[in-house]
C-alpha cells in the first residue's frame, strides 16, 4: 500500500479524495498551509498537517488537490521533497495510476460550477445589500497625497493572509511578529498617512470578466469574514489598487490618469527608492524619469521581514529631510512606510506600480514577464540575474542581502 498525503482542504479535497484508489494507497492526512486548519480533523477523519511538518512524515506520494498547483511545487522544492512524489491532480500529464486521468474536463465543469457559486456569494455586497466597507477612489487618494506631502500603507491580499496567519505570498514566509505588526497599522488614525485596502467589495464589473472572478474566488470561503472582522466600517479607507490601474481593468483610460498622478508625487524629489533585489523600478521607463535624484537600497527579493532591522537602519541612514521614500517590498513595506512616516519622513508603498507602468507602455492585455525584472505573477521570470545597466547600478547606495 503506497502511503500517500493529500496536499489542500478546500473546495476540490472532497472530490479528488473521492477517485484516490483506495485498495492500492492509504492516505494518512492532509497538509494545508491555513493556521485555521492546522491540527484540526478533515472531514472528521484525517489530520491536517502543516507543510513544514512533511520532513518527518513517511509517505511515497503527496496528491495536490489544489488548482494552482504550481505553488505547492514550489513549497515542496523549497522543502526538499522530490518532485518525483509530487502528483498534482490538475496537471493533465499525470498519472500514476492513483486516479483517473481526466482532469481537464472535469476541471472545466468544476470551475464553471466554481464561478456560479462565487458570483452569487459576492452578489449581495457588489449590489450593496449587505455591508462593505468605505473605500475612496484611488485618484482622490493620490489628490490627497499630493497636496498634503502623506504617506500611504497598502493593505492587499498578501497582508491580509499574513494577518489571517496564512503562508500565502512566495516572497514572504508566516511571522508572527509581522502579523501584530500588520494589525496594528490597519487600526491606526494618525493624520497625514493613509491606509488603503483592496476594493474587492463593490465595482468589480470595472474588471475584466476573469479579473473579477479571480477576486470572488478569492473572497469566498470565509475570506471576506476574515478581512472584515479586521475593518473598521465607521471609517474611510482607500483603494489599494491605486498601485495596479491598468492590467485588470476594462478601461484603460484609468491607467492614464493615475500614472500621471504618481509622477507629480515624486515631481522635483530626492527620491530613495526601497526594493526587492529584481524589482529595478523605473529602469527601463519613465516612471521616475521627473524625479530629482534616485537612490537606491536593494533588499533580498524573498522574507524581507527577515532582514527589517537591518533595512530600517539603511533606509534612515541614507534618508534625509524632504526625501520621499518609495517602497516596493511586499507585506514588509506596509511596516516599514508606517515606521518611516512615523520618523518624521513621507513614504509610499508603491508595491507593483512599475510592472503594471512596462505593461501599460508595451499595451499587452495580459500579465507577462518583463526582461530583467521580476513579475510575481508568471512563471517565466528568466536572466533576472544578467543585468547589467549601469543607470541602475549608480543609484544603489547599499545592498542587503
Amino acid at each position: 500500500m503506497k502511503r500517500i498525503y493529500m496536499w489542500g482542504a478546500g473546495y476540490y479535497a472532497n472530490y479528488v479524495y473521492s477517485i484516490i484508489d483506495k485498495t492500492s494507497c492509504i492516505i494518512k492526512g492532509v497538509i494545508d498551509s491555513d493556521l485555521n486548519k492546522q491540527g484540526k480533523l478533515w472531514e472528521g477523519k484525517l489530520k491536517i498537517y502543516a507543510p513544514e511538518e512533511l520532513e518527518r512524515l513517511d509517505f511515497e506520494y503527496i496528491i495536490v488537490s489544489i488548482i494552482k498547483y504550481k505553488e505547492v511545487e514550489n513549497k515542496c522544492k523549497e522543502l526538499h521533497i522530490s518532485k518525483d512524489k509530487i502528483v498534482s491532480y490538475w496537471k493533465d500529464t499525470e498519472s500514476f495510476g492513483l486516479f483517473e486521468n481526466r482532469g481537464e474536463r472535469i476541471r472545466k465543469e468544476q470551475r464553471e460550477n466554481v464561478i456560479l457559486r462565487n458570483r452569487l456569494d459576492s452578489a449581495p455586497y457588489e449590489w450593496g445589500v449587505k455591508p462593505v466597507p468605505d473605500i475612496d477612489s484611488a485618484v482622490e487618494l493620490l489628490h490627497k497625497i499630493i497636496e498634503g506631502n502623506s504617506s500611504l500603507c497598502r493593505f492587499g491580499d498578501g497582508e491580509f493572509n499574513m494577518m489571517r496567519g496564512i503562508d500565502r505570498p512566495w516572497f514572504q514566509r508566516k511571522s508572527g511578529s509581522l502579523k501584530e505588526r500588520l494589525i496594528e497599522i490597519i487600526h491606526t488614525n494618525c493624520s497625514g498617512i493613509y491606509v488603503a485596502i483592496a476594493q474587492n467589495f463593490v465595482g468589480l464589473e470595472r474588471y475584466k470578466e476573469a479579473d473579477a472572478d479571480a477576486i470572488r474566488e478569492y473572497m469566498a470561503y470565509g475570506t471576506r469574514d476574515d478581512i472584515f472582522k479586521f475593518l473598521n466600517f465607521n471609517r474611510t479607507y482607500y483603494d489599494a489598487y491605486v498601485t495596479r490601474p491598468y492590467i485588470m481593468y476594462k478601461d484603460k483610460t484609468n491607467a492614464d490618469q493615475i500614472f500621471q498622478l504618481f509622477k507629480e508625487i515624486w515631481k522635483g524629489r530626492d527620491v530613495l527608492i526601497v526594493e526587492g533585489k529584481y524589482a529595478r523600478g523605473g529602469i527601463n521607463n519613465d516612471l521616475y524619469a521627473g524625479a530629482k535624484s534616485i537612490r537606491r537600497v536593494i533588499c533580498p527579493s524573498k522574507n524581507a521581514w527577515d532582514s527589517y532591522g537591518q533595512i530600517l537602519e539603511s533606509i534612515l541612514h541614507h534618508v534625509k529631510k524632504g526625501d520621499l521614500v518609495c517602497v516596493s517590498l511586499g507585506p514588509a513595506a506596509t511596516v516599514l512606510v508606517y515606521d518611516i512616516f512615523k520618523l518624521g519622513f513621507q513614504a509610499i508603498d508603491v508595491g507593483q506600480l512599475d510592472n503594471e507602468y512596462d505593461w501599460y507602455l508595451s499595451g499587452v492585455t495580459k500579465r507577462t514577464a518583463i526582461p530583467g525584472k521580476m513579475v510575481a505573477e508568471v512563471e517565466n521570470n528568466d536572466n533576472l540575474d544578467n543585468f547589467n545597466n549601469q543607470e541602475y547600478i549608480s543609484q544603489i547606495v547599499e545592498i542587503i542581502d
